[in-house]
């Protein structure tokens, strides 16, 4: 039997997966046309992009896990740097330079173009005319070469849709109230105040931020540079109460009265003890209370000697892998899902620790261990955590797990440890097996548990009807963010357990829509408009294939010392020449049958091996690839198949897109101008549809 070619006719869904950094973002965020723009000069269009679908973007180009990178399809092609476009550096370049830091903090690297801010657009009057959140003034932001109206892909959170939807005739008015001031409220706050309600946020602590406040190490992230992106969001006109917990003087019932709906956005404020034995003696600190009290500048003391757990308690669970073998049942599904979610919460747990741990040493501490369950191969964490924790000097000890905490006179004197036999089992799932006879005591001041996080749900003060799940997280419908009550909804890590700060922001957009429908008691509908512009003369930047990964730079380590933040950042010139690196993915190679005489010009010179002609008899596929088939030849394939007269008239050109490069140097060799390159964009456009 000769094998055939699966071959599958690209849909829009496969054109947007194709521009997988755009894909793997939890926003959406265009990263391929703010990368690009960087490369070409065009910071002020650059900036506007990352910004677009994305209120924290000045936090995120400094901290966030960068999912895009992880997604890159620069790290597939072989060369002599196989590693992703360094997206998440590039952004902060960027809001440097344009963002509610520029001319402020990094006064030396304002942006030349004058920006108006999304502020001054609010008014009622002339909403509807502006296509984005930011413009050049006296002029419209394009991309030079390819005439096309769509600069970028925006999607349906953009703030080019809120402000239009907010224009629409006939809305309804109302207040909402947000708990808690974190990234998902913050996101939520900014989207419903350009959809034009009033909001009202209640903070618990003196600060906003949420766990990016006390939880993420000030060695992090510039403080002063989050503050100033949080207020541009509160000088939109939102208000906020701070030190006003829920729960206390004011309930979740009294908010539920005085206003139209309720978002929680408390996060997971609450460190997980640990049940051995010593756990509840003095000198055992929770890690998130450590970095609570560090960020808000409170004196912490933890001797001289420090043992860190983390990496132990949750861990990952191989058997997802196992579960994705067959056909799944409810029951494995509902497994599968937990497991998963599991392995996030693993992965935030094991970078909690890497944070204490260099926390500890800022705080004068010279001997710092950290020990896992799993190995150096094992670890849930990012290597470049990894890389800077033991480039600090922490001494991280892998298939360790702790057995007791020693106590002299109820103050920590030491850790018992053992050694890991194996993490998981036969079948991968974790079920560590320890050593025996390998038990020790290391000597300690402070034990420093790392082990997850909970919430606090004091707030929700007995309302019965917003139920809780098996985790102890809120329920909700992960469309709409809409709990079992009505006018209640939630996001973030409260709803979805420990995640990204970026998927956070994705959280707070799903519920700020979820509370529009639900005020305007109408269901919003998405429609996907896309557009295609030939690109003439498309070229790749100079070198990009030559162009290597240079990690953004960073402090000496000598220098790492108190709240010195460590990442540096790029300079115009190092961004740019990392913006080239990228594949431009959005641009897609264009066949026409009609023209083509096979000549094998295209896949002689193509230098990926990405391009193939096969006779018509070598394919197969799905129901769309034989109505192609038949469209275009008037004969059904399995005619073509069965008849070898017929076959030997007919090619297709295969393509293997995830090996293109968009070299362009096909569309160059062909002599019929056969072969196109066409810029791919599309545009997520809401519009309401009554409820039936």
């Amino acid at each position: 039997m000769n094998k055939k070619f699966q071959v599958k006719i690209p849909n829009i869904d496969d054109w947007r997966d194709m521009i997988k950094c755009q894909a793997g973002c939890p926003v959406n965020t265009d990263s391929r046309g703010y990368v690009t723009a960087m490369a070409r000069g065009e910071i002020g269009l650059g900036f506007e992009i990352s910004h677009d679908p994305n209120p924290l973007s000045t936090i995120c180009g400094r901290i966030c896990g960068a999912p895009c990178e992880v997604a890159c399809r620069r790290s597939d092609i072989v060369g002599p740097d196989a590693k992703p476009v360094a997206i998440r550096p590039i952004k902060r370049v960027l809001t440097e330079r344009f963002g509610p830091e520029a001319g402020k903090i990094v006064p030396d690297r304002a942006g030349s173009e004058k920006l108006i801010p999304l502020a001054d657009i609010l008014p009622d009057t002339g909403l509807s005319t502006f296509s984005a959140n930011l413009h050049r003034v006296g002029k419209k932001a394009t991309v030079p070469g390819t005439g096309t109206s769509f600069p970028y892909s925006t999607v349906r959170w953009s703030r080019k849709e809120l402000m239009r939807l907010a224009s629409q005739p006939g809305r309804k008015k109302g207040n909402v109230a947000i708990i808690g001031a974190g990234p998902a409220s913050l996101t939520v706050a900014h989207d419903l105040t350009l959809l034009r309600y009033k909001v009202t946020i209640y903070e618990a602590g003196p600060k906003t931020g949420g766990m990016l406040r006390y939880g993420v190490p000030v060695y992090r992230i510039d403080q002063e540079a989050m503050d100033l992106e949080i207020q541009e969001i509160l000088d939109l006109g939102v208000e906020i109460h701070f030190d006003t917990p829920i729960g206390e003087k004011i309930t979740l019932d009294d908010l539920r009265r005085d206003y139209d709906a309720v978002f929680l956005g408390i996060g997971l404020m609450k460190g997980r003890s640990l049940d051995i034995e010593g756990s509840d003696l003095d000198g055992v600190i929770i890690a998130v209370d450590m970095l609570l009290n560090y960020n808000l500048g409170y004196k912490v003391d933890l001797g001289k000697r420090v043992l860190v757990i983390g990496g132990g308690d949750v861990a990952m669970d191989a058997a997802r892998t196992a579960l994705r073998l067959g056909q799944l049942t409810d029951e494995q599904q509902a497994a599968l899902d937990d497991t998963e979610a599991r392995a996030e919460e693993e992965s935030e747990t094991v970078s909690t620790a890497l944070d204490v741990a260099r926390v500890a040493l800022r705080l004068g501490v010279a001997d710092v261990k950290m020990i896992s369950l799993e190995d150096w191969d094992e670890l849930p964490a990012s290597d470049f955590e990894v890389e800077e924790a033991l480039e600090e000097g922490i001494q991280l000890s892998p298939r360790v797990g702790p057995k007791r905490i020693i106590g002299e006179d109820g103050k920590v004197s030491g850790l018992e440890v053992i050694d890991v036999e194996s993490v998981f089992d036969e079948d991968g799932r974790f079920s560590p097996k320890f050593k025996t006879d390998s038990e020790r005591i290391w000597d300690c001041d402070t034990v420093i548990l790392a082990i997850g996080q909970q919430a606090d749900l004091d707030v929700l003060g007995g309302a019965d009807d917003v139920k809780l799940s098996s985790r102890g997280l809120v329920e909700i419908n992960y469309e709409t963010g809409q709990t079992t009550a009505p006018d209640v909804f939630a996001g973030g890590d409260v709803a979805y357990g420990p995640k990204l700060i970026i998927d956070a922001v994705r959280h707070g957009h799903l519920a700020a829509l979820g509370i529009e429908e639900y005020l305007q008691a109408k269901k919003l509908d998405m429609e996907v408009k896309t557009e295609w512009t030939v690109l003439a003369n498309h070229v790749m930047f100079e070198n990009w294939v030559k162009l290597k990964n240079h990690k953004s730079p960073n402090l000496p380590v000598g220098r790492r010392t108190g709240i010195s933040v460590v990442e540096l950042g790029y300079t115009e010139e190092e961004a740019a020449e990392q913006g080239s690196r990228c594949l431009e993915c959005s641009v897609n190679t264009i066949f026409d049958g009609s023209l083509c005489i096979l000549c094998n010009g295209c896949v002689d010179v193509c230098p990926w091996d990405c391009l193939k002609i096969v006779s018509l008899d070598k394919i197969a596929g799905d129901e769309t690839l034989h109505r192609v088939i038949e469209e275009h030849t008037g004969v059904p394939l399995n005619e073509i198949t069965e008849n070898h007269n017929i076959t030997s008239q007919m090619a297709a050109m295969l393509k293997d897109d995830e090996s293109c490069t968009r070299c362009a140097l096909c569309a160059d060799r062909c002599p019929t101008d056969a072969i196109t390159m066409e810029a791919f964009r599309f545009e997520e456009v809401l519009s309401f549809v009554d409820k039936k």
